[in-house]
Order: structure tokens, then C-alpha cells, then sequence
């Protein structure tokens, strides 16, 4: 090759970004896509924790749930309070729901 051409070859190739030659793999499998290798994972939500019930004539009842005082209607943590009463607190999250006591009825001894 003349030095010429060596020239102009040397030349175009610095010219050429090197993000153009990294555009995908050759060794990948077909169909494969980087961007959607890993899933996102979701982040865990867990059920708030029922502290107390509190209950008053004339105010109904309320509860504390994570350390937040909490009347029905309210949420906390995604969960809607559908139900406070003497006994347990009922949440809700999408079509699901939940009974909270504030001791388990199972307790071995």
C-alpha cells in the first residue's frame, strides 16, 4: 500500500466514533435486548404492625399501626383501614385483605 492510502485509512478510522463499533453484541442470542435482561424488582411492602386499638363512645375507635395513629379510611404503607373494632384492625391493598390482631389467639405455652 502507498502511504497515501495509509494516510487517508488511518485517518477515517480515527474520525469513526468507537461507539459505533460497540452498537450490539455479535455473540449475543437472537432476540436477546440488554435493556430488558434484569428485571426490576419490586420493592417489598410488609403489613403494618397494630400497637394498639384504642376505643371511645363517642369517637369510635382507632388504632396505631407503626407507631402512626390511625382512624378508618386512612392508609399507611399502601393499605387502606377498611375496619377498626375492639378486637382487630381490617386493611385493604388492591383486592386483597387482611385481619390484624393485636395478640395471637394461638399462643403455646
Amino acid at each position: 500500500m502507498r502511504l497515501e492510502t495509509k494516510a487517508i485509512l488511518l485517518i477515517f478510522s480515527l474520525c469513526v466514533p468507537p461507539a459505533s463499533f460497540a452498537q450490539s453484541d455479535p455473540t449475543a442470542p437472537l432476540g436477546f435486548n440488554v435493556s430488558n435482561a434484569r428485571p426490576k424488582a419490586k420493592p417489598k411492602v410488609y403489613l403494618p404492625n397494630l400497637e394498639a386499638i384504642l376505643c371511645d363512645e363517642q369517637e369510635g375507635c382507632t388504632a396505631v399501626l407503626n407507631g402512626q395513629v390511625i382512624t378508618q379510611g386512612q392508609s399507611i404503607n399502601g393499605y387502606v383501614i377498611t375496619g377498626i373494632n375492639e378486637n382487630n384492625v381490617i386493611v385493604k391493598r388492591g383486592d386483597r385483605h387482611w385481619s390484624l390482631v393485636l395478640f395471637n389467639e394461638q399462643v403455646i405455652q
